[in-house]
C-alpha cells in the first residue's frame, strides 16, 4: 500500500495547462476568488456621489501604490456630488470618469478580468463596477525604489555619474533626457507567465536595421519561463550560441555606454527590476572599449586600447606559456634566466606546471571569498589572503617566486578588462590552454590558439561575426577598434550593423 502511495506518478501541470480566467466575468466576487485571499490586497466599497444606486469597488494592492494618490485624485473627485451627481446613470458617469474627471493621466478601461488582474499586480487600483461588468484602471505605482546612483561595476572618470536603477520608468527617462529625439522608440512586452515582468525594447528609427529588431522580439516572445528574477533568464533564451564561455550580449549599468549604443544602431533591452542594460548586438572589441574611452584623448585611449589587448593576451597565454618554457622548451630560456629561475624553483617538490595550477586555484578562490564576503570583509581577505598565502607558500618551499609573479601578472591583465563578464571568460581559457602546455608545450599551446580562434570565428550574435570587425566587414571599421580614431573621422556607423542610415556625422 505504502509503495502504491509513494511511486505513484503524479501527472505533470506545463503552465500553459494551469487554470486560466478568460470565461470569467469582470465582478469583484470573481475578482475575490482569485486574488482576495492575499492579505495585501485592499478591497474597498464605495458609493459614488454617496448614492447607493452607484456602487464601485476599489481595488489596490498595499504597497504597490500610492495610498495618499488614491484618496486625493480617486476618493476625493468621486464624492464630489455638485458634478457626478448631475448625471442620471451609471453609464454616464463612468464616462466622465473616462474622459478626465478622476485627476490621474495614465488610465485603462477592461472588460476582461485577466488584463484587470494584471494591472492591479503590477501597480494599479482598480475602480470596479459590478453593474456594468468592467473596471477602469489607474497607474498610481508608490513603491519604494532604490535612488540613482554612481556605478559600482563601471567606475567612471570624466563621463556621467549615474547609474541604471531597478525601477524600468526611471531607466528610461534616464535614457530620453539623454536622447530627446522623437526617433528613439520604446516597445514594450512581458516575459514570464507568473512574474509578468516587463522588458522594453529601444532603438532610433530610421537608423537601426529592422531585421535586428525583429529577431530581438521574436526571441524574446519565444521565452518560455515561469518568471524573469535574475538576468541569466533572459540572455540564456536570446543568445545564438549557449555553449561558449564569451558573452554574445553586452550589458551594462551606465546609461551613457547603453546611448552610445542605441546611437550606433544598435537596439537595447530594459527589464523591469534589473539595474542593468543589455545593448544588442555585441562584437569582441566592444568588451574592450571602456565608455571613458570617448571622453579622453584619443592618442592616450589608443594607447590603453593597446594595453587591453595585449592584457587580454597575458591573460589566456602566460601561465601555459611559463609551463611550455620550463617543462618542455628550456632551450627557449636566455642562460641567466634559466640559472635564477632554477635557483628559485630550489627546494620545491613540485613541477612548473603543478605550482602554476596550486596558485591559479589559489587566487580565484581568494578572489571569490572576496566577492562573497560582505565588501568591507571582502577587500581585506583579498589583499591580506594575496599577501600572506602568498609569501608563506614561498617561504615554506610550496611555491617558487617566480611562480607568484607570473600568476600575479596573470591576474592583474585579466583585471584590466572593462567587462566582467568577458574576463570570467578569460579567466576559463587560461585554465584550458594551461592544461594543454601542460601536455605537449608549446605545441599544445599552439592547438589550443587555434581551436580558441575557430571557436571565436564560429560565433554569430543576431546575425553578427563575434570578431567583427576583424572580420566579415570588408577591412571597415579596423582602425577604431585596436585604437581609437579621433571623433572628426568617425563618420559613419560601424559597417557591421548594415544600418539604413549610415552616417552619424557630416
Amino acid at each position: 500500500m505504502f509503495k502504491r502511495i509513494f511511486h505513484k506518478k503524479k501527472k505533470s501541470v506545463l503552465y500553459s495547462e494551469m487554470p486560466k480566467n478568460e470565461n470569467m466575468e469582470l465582478t469583484v466576487s470573481n475578482l475575490r476568488s482569485i486574488i482576495g485571499k492575499n492579505v495585501d490586497v485592499e478591497f474597498k466599497e464605495i458609493f459614488i456621489c454617496g448614492d447607493k444606486k452607484y456602487p464601485a469597488t476599489l481595488i489596490f494592492v498595499s504597497g504597490l501604490v500610492d495610498v495618499k494618490s488614491i484618496a486625493r485624485d480617486v476618493i476625493k473627485p468621486l464624492m464630489d456630488k455638485s458634478l457626478l451627481c448631475e448625471k442620471d446613470s451609471l453609464k454616464n458617469i463612468i464616462s466622465l470618469i473616462e474622459h478626465g474627471f478622476v485627476h490621474l493621466p495614465v488610465m485603462n478601461t477592461h472588460n476582461n478580468i485577466n488584463n484587470t488582474v494584471n494591472d492591479i499586480l503590477t501597480g494599479s487600483c482598480a475602480l470596479v463596477f459590478d453593474n456594468e461588468k468592467m473596471a477602469i484602471t489607474f497607474e498610481i505605482k508608490g513603491f519604494e525604489k532604490r535612488s540613482i546612483s554612481e556605478p559600482t561595476n563601471e567606475s567612471s572618470v570624466k563621463g556621467p555619474k549615474d547609474s541604471f536603477v531597478e525601477s524600468i520608468r526611471v531607466n528610461t527617462a534616464t535614457i530620453r533626457r539623454k536622447i530627446a529625439s522623437q526617433n528613439l522608440s520604446i516597445e514594450q512586452t512581458k516575459v514570464g507567465k507568473q512574474s509578468l515582468t516587463e522588458i522594453e525594447i529601444l532603438y532610433l528609427n530610421g537608423t537601426v536595421n529592422r531585421n535586428i529588431v525583429n529577431e530581438v522580439k521574436r526571441r524574446l516572445e519565444n521565452i518560455e519561463i515561469d518568471g524573469v528574477i535574475e538576468p541569466g533568464f533572459v540572455e540564456e533564451y536570446i543568445v545564438d550560441k549557449r555553449y561558449t564561455t564569451f558573452p554574445l550580449i553586452l550589458s551594462t549599468e551606465r546609461p551613457d555606454k547603453f546611448c552610445i549604443g542605441i546611437l550606433e544602431g544598435r537596439v537595447g533591452l530594459i527589464i523591469d527590476g534589473l539595474p542593468i542594460a543589455y545593448i544588442i548586438p555585441a562584437s569582441i572589441q566592444q568588451f574592450l572599449r571602456a565608455s571613458d574611452d570617448y571622453s579622453q584623448n584619443f592618442i592616450v585611449v589608443s594607447a590603453l586600447r593597446l594595453l587591453r589587448y595585449i592584457s587580454m593576451a597575458l591573460t589566456i597565454f602566460l601561465p601555459a606559456f611559463y609551463i611550455a618554457i620550463t617543462t618542455f622548451h628550456q632551450e627557449m630560456i636566455p642562460t641567466k634566466l634559466a640559472i635564477a629561475i632554477a635557483s628559485a624553483k630550489e627546494g620545491v617538490p613540485y613541477p612548473s606546471f603543478i605550482e602554476i595550477f596550486i596558485m591559479l586555484i589559489a587566487f580565484e578562490i581568494l578572489l571569490e571569498a572576496g566577492l562573497r564576503l560582505p565588501k568591507n570583509i571582502g577587500q581585506a581577505v583579498s589583499v591580506v589572503g594575496a599577501l600572506v598565502v602568498g609569501e608563506a607558500a614561498v617561504n615554506a618551499n610550496l611555491i617558487s617566486p617566480t611562480v607568484v609573479v607570473v600568476i600575479a601578472i596573470t591576474s592583474i591583465a585579466s583585471f584590466t578588462m572593462p567587462s566582467q563578464d568577458f574576463s570570467n571568460a578569460l579567466r576559463i581559457w587560461k585554465f584550458i590552454m594551461a592544461i594543454l602546455s601542460s601536455i605537449l608545450g608549446i605545441f599544445g599551446m599552439s592547438i589550443g590558439a587555434i581551436f580558441l580562434l575557430y571557436h571565436l570565428s564560429s560565433i554569430e550574435t543576431f546575425g553578427v561575426a563575434f570578431l567583427s570587425p576583424f572580420v566579415a566587414s570588408e577591412g571597415k571599421d579596423i582602425w577604431d577598434s585596436i585604437i581609437r580614431a579621433p571623433l572628426k573621422l568617425l563618420k559613419k556607423r560601424p559597417f557591421i550593423l548594415r544600418t539604413p542610415n549610415e552616417r552619424r556625422q557630416k
